[in-house]
């Protein structure tokens, strides 16, 4: 493994680990986020735009995170008043997200495919030994790992969280609304699925298209899931989607037909699903035998 192979594997990790954290804490919530992808999309949007508006790539993150946190709030508002399903609801929103993007982009600036403002600031650059740059957002995202181990673990807001996740009735009995805490954690991960956006736009890509999430809300779902919505195993199955990325882009380039290349994460994803679908299928069996074998 190249230290070259290791950068671009750290980069192409940033959206999908910005993407996962927020998903997590909205798992240790009680709620399934599968509307990351809209998230990403309207953060990527909204970041080119602010970022040529603003003449900053620091407005152009802002106006991604808002954009992000935004969408969220919308969809947190369907489910909460229109009492829909939550994993309906976010597909519809990830359906939907690519053609009101499309459309913004169309009305707004007259194109129909790539978006590149000659006004927006790509993101800051900061060299780190041995790698390279990396972009201040893949820095953030790993940062942001402890803090929301940290958060979840010992912050009153993260245990309250947490609580509400597992027992909406006794957080209620406790004092607390469990539905706003869910909501206010949909928004969170909206606002961090918006940097994803901003990290992409402004970032990996230098433009906005209207595919340019390509899954990888999705691959933040699998992510989380594969982690058990806990930050550091999180972030652990975001590196290893990272690493496959990049493989497949290397063998894609060594003579891998395309449609394998792209689908190679993806595959590794219900592999290891699958694997650990078995392993917690056969836990209190192994639990049985080694008692037995203490005895």
């Amino acid at each position: 493994m190249s230290l070259t192979f290791l950068h671009d594997a750290l980069a192409a990790t940033t959206p999908i680990l910005l993407a996962a954290l927020g998903g997590a804490i909205n798992r240790q919530g009680g709620t399934v986020n599968v509307g990351l992808d809209s998230f990403i999309l309207a953060g990527a949007l909204a970041g080119e735009v602010a970022s040529a508006v603003t003449g900053s790539s620091l407005g152009g993150v802002a106006g991604a995170a808002i954009a992000g946190g935004g969408t969220a709030a919308l969809m947190a508002a369907v489910i909460r008043f229109a009492r829909t399903d939550q994993i309906v609801t976010g597909l519809g929103f990830d359906m939907s997200a690519q053609a009101v993007c499309r459309l913004v982009v169309k009305l707004a600036f007259g194109v129909t495919g790539l978006l590149s403002l000659p006004a927006a600031r790509r993101l800051p650059v900061v060299a780190i030994p041995e790698l390279g740059t990396l972009d201040a957002l893949t820095l953030l995202s790993w940062s942001l790992v402890p803090a929301c181990a940290w958060f979840l673990r010992h912050h009153r807001l993260g245990l309250r969280l947490r609580a509400a996740g597992e027992s909406p009735g006794a957080a209620t009995a406790l004092g607390f609304d469990p539905k706003r805490l869910q909501a206010a954690a949909t928004i969170a991960a909206g606002v961090l699925a918006g940097l994803a956006g901003a990290d992409l736009s402004l970032g990996i890509v230098g433009a906005f298209s209207t595919n340019i999430s390509n899954g990888r809300g999705f691959m933040a779902l699998a992510a989380f899931y594969i982690g058990r919505a806990r930050p550091f195993s999180t972030a652990a199955a975001c590196l290893m989607l990272g690493l496959l990325t990049e493989a497949a882009i290397h063998a894609q380039a060594d003579g891998l037909p395309t449609a394998l290349a792209q689908a190679a994460p993806y595959l590794a994803v219900i592999c290891v699903l699958g694997a650990q679908a078995v392993a917690n299928r056969h836990q209190p069996n192994l639990q049985r035998m080694l008692k037995g074998l203490k005895t």
